[in-house]
């Protein structure tokens, strides 16, 4: 996102804090590619044929993402945006997976592999459904953990950018992000 770009997103959010519910639909050109790109990297690294595209995956989390009102849409900026946007994505691609694995009638599920999605996660992560799982425990164990793996994973957000966006230092989200990914590597299936 250019510096304009930002500027211009951060009026937006400000007029969503201060109540303005037009600001929403006047913001979606301004984040629309960003949001694209996000998507696409979330589906890129998939071995199988997926029925979701990066648009129609946009689409969905927007509209999720449009319907807060409240205290849940107080962005305090681009980066918390890009985290609740984030966290819809993978709310949808878990949903997904879900409906995909019921749709089976208890075959084996579909494996969504997430590798590369990040550099630094060198653990094959398995479908999405059993990530949500293991994101689940390691939430029941430290929530800020939990946070960061997903602002990372599905946010694609840097080290810097997580520090800023939950309040700690980079050091901290540094020390918390090699715990939680030695945590995921424990409880996730490898993939065959």
């Amino acid at each position: 996102m250019t510096t304009s770009n930002s500027d211009t997103l951060a009026r937006y959010l400000a007029r969503l804090r201060s109540g303005d519910s037009s600001a929403a639909n006047e913001m979606l050109p301004v984040v629309y590619d960003e949001l694209r790109s996000l998507a696409a990297v979330l589906l890129r690294d998939q071995r199988v044929g997926h029925t979701l595209q990066a648009t129609a995956l946009v689409h969905e989390a927007w509209l999720k993402i449009a319907r807060l009102s409240g205290d849940e849409a107080r962005y305090e900026g681009r980066a918390h945006f890009l985290a609740v946007a984030a966290t819809a994505m993978r709310q949808i691609l878990v949903n997904h997976a879900r409906d995909r694995r019921r749709q089976k009638r208890g075959g084996d599920a579909q494996r969504l592999p997430l590798d590369e999605v990040i550099d630094r996660i060198e653990v094959q992560a398995g479908d999405l459904v059993a990530l949500d799982d293991a994101l689940a425990s390691l939430a029941a164990q430290n929530a800020r953990h939990a946070q960061i793996v997903e602002l990372r994973v599905f946010g694609g957000l840097t080290i810097e950018e997580v520090a800023e966006a939950i309040g700690v230092g980079i050091t901290t989200v540094k020390t918390d992000w090699r715990f939680a990914c030695a945590y995921l590597q424990k409880l996730l299936p490898r993939a065959s």
